[in-house]
């Protein structure tokens, strides 16, 4: 119904008789083929054909998967498995495990000392819309981990604001994107160019800027903040929206401000 007043239809997450799974996080394919959710109780990923409308298969994970990212073309799934702090990769039509990821491989627990980019407790896990490179927020480190998807490496990290939680692209002016990254008990938003040169390779991803997010008494709001003054966002979504299967259908007057690629993501 109008103004979502109603619900369309209920999709069991779990065969008859299982454990809830307590889905959270989920991404659908471009094509409106293949929904992924992580599923939090259980520790796997459910891969639900739309099409044929049942559950295709389940994938283990690590610990509390909690939210998934997608490749452009549908064919890779990414979950952050919270407690974990790993990322699982999933071929998502063959519903097989291809690789996990480890955000803490550089990080010594006896000793403490770090070696390289560090990620723990990822939660939102969003691949660029070109498909080239993943950004996650940690929420337990307070950092922004960047994985290449060609390869699936970590390669990098980034400094995030107290409870790094969400993640979204939008459209960078002239090609390219900017990742937006909110954090809970921050009210800053930070804005990652993960391809600054928009070569196609990640490795010079970097922090483009931040915005505060302190509102004065000219803010437009659409109510009033009654308590906890000064909190962030769990969550942040960029208009217009720029990931495949949304770019297309974008209205005119938005699609003409875009790049021919941005229009057309692989």
């Amino acid at each position: 119904g109008p103004k979502g007043e109603s619900i369309h239809k209920v999709i069991p997450m779990q065969f008859p008789g299982q454990d809830p799974s307590h889905p959270h996080g989920h991404w659908m394919s471009a094509d409106d083929r293949y929904m992924v959710t992580p599923d939090e109780f259980t520790g796997t990923a459910t891969i639900y054909d739309m099409m044929e409308n049942k559950i295709l298969g389940k994938v283990k994970t690590g610990h509390s998967p909690i939210a998934v990212g997608m490749t452009p073309d549908g064919n890779k799934s990414y979950v952050a498995d919270f407690f974990d702090s790993t990322i699982s990769v999933i071929d998502t039509i063959k519903g097989k495990l291809i690789k996990t990821i480890n955000l803490l491989e550089n990080y010594n627990p006896i000793s403490g000392d770090v070696n390289g980019p560090l990620g723990f407790l990822p939660i939102q896990t969003p691949v660029s819309p070109d498909g080239q490179y993943m950004v996650t927020a940690n929420t337990g480190s307070a950092t922004i981990t960047i994985i290449d998807t060609e390869t699936d490496e970590l390669i990098k990290d980034l400094p995030c604001s107290a409870g790094c939680h969400g993640v979204n692209f939008g459209a960078k002016k002239d090609g390219g994107y900017y990742a937006y990254v909110s954090s809970s008990f921050s009210n800053d938003l930070l804005i990652v160019d993960g391809d600054p040169n928009n070569d196609g390779n990640p490795h010079d991803a970097k922090i483009a800027g931040r915005v505060s997010l302190v509102g004065s008494p000219k803010t437009q709001t659409d109510d009033q903040v009654v308590a906890l003054h000064g909190m962030g966002g769990m969550g942040v979504l960029p208009i217009p929206i720029v990931y495949n299967g949304w770019v297309q259908n974008l209205p005119q007057e938005w699609r003409s401000q875009l790049t021919e690629q941005q229009q057309n993501p692989p």
